[in-house]
């Protein structure tokens, strides 16, 4: 497809053409189509070699597409398409020369060389066979082996003041522990191995508590730690030290069981408290006033996951099959990009509990998304809670 703008002009030699593509009964050959945004008039064409006129024609919006088939002699040096915008004044109509080919018959071959070229055609018409006939394959996706490029430190960010290389490494700052992956020469699968025993070292005082305080969130509505992303100097304070060292040894001694941590929380005093204000709560209210230390239990709300599968029960229709795959709750279709349409959820199949769904990261559905659920196209450490209209009426 070729576009022109109104009052504009493209030139093609065509001795250069013959050189590189020689054919015997040249012609160019198109459809010419509107593009403008008015549908006044339309647009002028004009098709030129060397300089003269040997097609025109006037096409607006609601014409056909009109057909051009011009021979091209030997002596013509220059062929120009020309748009004009039909003096309207509307500098943005556009014509379109769409498939624009100079095509013909090709020159006459050497008897060895059409024999070779007859014997390739033959072959690759054997080797589409046997790629027919090849059943599919089994698929896998990993990391390709290789060694890593060797990395130097950049002095004040300069790419050309290099200083000593840098070997693979995590954070040094734990006591302990060694921050050490391995030398420069290890390969991706070595330096993954070294970092995934780093992550579960007994010794490394982050891993237990990072994900103690994610499951305190879960169950209070906010962790120990209200940044359950940054332990870090940037990061919030822990409001019960103490607590969160205690649970990080809890789920070492259980062997990393997350089970066995839901039920050491959810039996604990701290848990089972009530909502609503207690007598002394006025008291309590003004010294803490967020409930950061937990004199009574936050209330909070059903997730929209979960609000969803709760939906699904009181209805009679929430579909218990466990395991197996995901549902998807979409039609999909290749188009100039992926394209994902959610459908309405009206078979058992899609009343599976939302844990089973297929999440498409580049289109949230809109349902679960009013009722809060985070983009999972971004890394969501918290929710954020909204009270909107829009949450009634999709419910």
């Amino acid at each position: 497809m070729l576009g022109i703008h109104a009052n504009a002009g493209i030139s093609f030699d065509l001795a250069a053409i013959r050189e590189l593509a020689p054919l015997v009964n040249p012609r160019f050959r198109t459809v010419v189509g509107y593009g403008g945004r008015t549908s006044e008039i339309g647009a002028d064409f004009f098709v030129c070699l060397d300089g003269e006129i040997v097609a025109d024609g006037r096409i607006g919006r609601d014409d056909g597409g009109i057909a051009l088939d011009i021979p091209l002699a030997p002596e013509h040096r220059f062929l120009t398409l020309i748009s004009t915008d039909a003096g309207n004044g509307i500098s943005h109509d556009q014509i379109f020369f769409g498939d624009p080919w100079i095509e013909g018959d090709p020159l006459p071959m050497p008897k060895d060389a059409a024999d070779r070229l007859e014997t390739a055609r033959t072959r690759l018409a054997d080797l589409e066979q046997e790629l027919k006939a090849l059943k599919p394959t089994d698929r896998f996706y990993g990391p390709v082996a290789g060694t890593p490029p060797v990395v130097k430190i950049q002095l004040r960010g300069n790419p050309e003041t290099t200083a000593g290389e840098v070997n693979p490494q995590t954070i040094s700052a734990l006591a302990g522990l060694s921050a050490e992956l391995g030398t420069a020469a290890a390969n991706d699968a070595e330096r993954r191995l070294a970092f995934a025993a780093w992550v579960t070292d007994q010794a490394n005082p982050l891993t237990p508590r990072v994900i103690v305080n994610r499951l305190w969130h879960h169950h209070f509505g906010t962790g120990i730690v209200d940044t359950p992303s940054d332990f870090g100097l940037g990061g919030g304070r822990p409001t019960h030290p103490e607590l969160l060292d205690w649970l990080a040894g809890q789920l070492l001694a259980h062997d990393w069981s997350l089970k066995a941590m839901h039920r050491l929380i959810c039996t604990s005093h701290a848990y089972r408290q009530q909502s609503h204000a207690l007598p002394g709560a006025a008291e309590a209210a003004a010294i803490d006033a967020g409930n950061r230390l937990l004199w009574r239990q936050n209330p909070r709300r059903l997730d929209a996951e979960s609000l969803r599968d709760a939906t699904l029960s009181v209805s009679g229709c929430l579909n218990p099959a466990m395991f197996g795959p995901g549902y998807r709750d979409f039609d999909y279709e290749e188009a100039y990009a992926p394209v994902y349409t959610y459908i309405t959820p009206d078979r058992p199949e899609l009343w599976r509990r939302t844990i089973y769904r297929f999440v498409v990261r580049s289109t949230p559905h809109s349902f679960l998304t009013t009722l809060d659920c985070p983009n999972p196209a971004n890394l969501t450490p918290a929710r954020i809670e909204t009270t909107t209209a829009l949450q009634s009426l999709a419910l």
